[in-house]
């Protein structure tokens, strides 16, 4: 009886072999997203009111960071969620949006990389000062549901070292908002 598994279990494991000598093989991508009916979401700078997608960081001298862990060069920026006929919330429930940063995160994972300039990050806060570490959500902002509301952020160089290299201190950063 060994002896018949064991020559039934070569004769399969053959015609296996036999079988995967004419298989081809290969991979398939797939790249798509699926999305829903979204509110209108502006990012404003609040200096000037206009809408667009570039923060114009305050320059800052790298000498002017001294320690490891000094914010300087703050520029706030709006979300502007559109209420009303743009976007459609409930009168009678108060709706409530939170927004999530992500992007390329520095070495401590707290902040968010910068182009080329060294020992420094952008950090985001909120407009209560919490920061927005890459990936996470933010605390809840109401929402007025006949007209826009402005989501109130900042952003600041953080110094991550003793000394600061300067250099283009730029990033791309993006954001999702939630709408409850």
């Amino acid at each position: 009886m060994k002896k018949s598994l064991l020559a039934l279990s070569l004769g399969l494991a053959a015609s296996l072999a036999g079988t995967s000598a004419f298989a081809n093989t290969g991979t398939i991508n797939f790249e798509g997203m699926i999305t829903s009916s979204t509110c209108r979401v502006d990012v404003i700078n609040p200096g000037d009111g206009s809408p667009g997608n570039l923060v114009k960081m305050v320059g800052v001298d790298a000498k002017d960071f001294t320690a490891v862990g000094q914010e300087l060069g703050g520029k706030s920026f709006d979300l502007r969620i559109y209420g009303g006929t743009d976007c459609v919330l409930d009168p009678d429930n108060p709706n409530v949006a939170t927004v999530t940063f992500s992007g390329r995160p520095d070495a401590s994972t707290n902040y968010f990389a910068v182009s080329e300039a060294e020992g420094v990050a952008i950090a985001l806060r909120d407009e209560a000062d919490n920061l927005l570490a890459p990936g996470t959500e933010s605390d809840e902002y109401p929402l007025n549901a006949d007209r826009y509301t402005d989501l109130r952020f900042f952003a600041k160089y953080r110094s991550t070292a003793a000394s600061v290299i300067a250099g283009a201190a730029s990033a791309d950063i993006r954001f999702s908002v939630a709408i409850n």
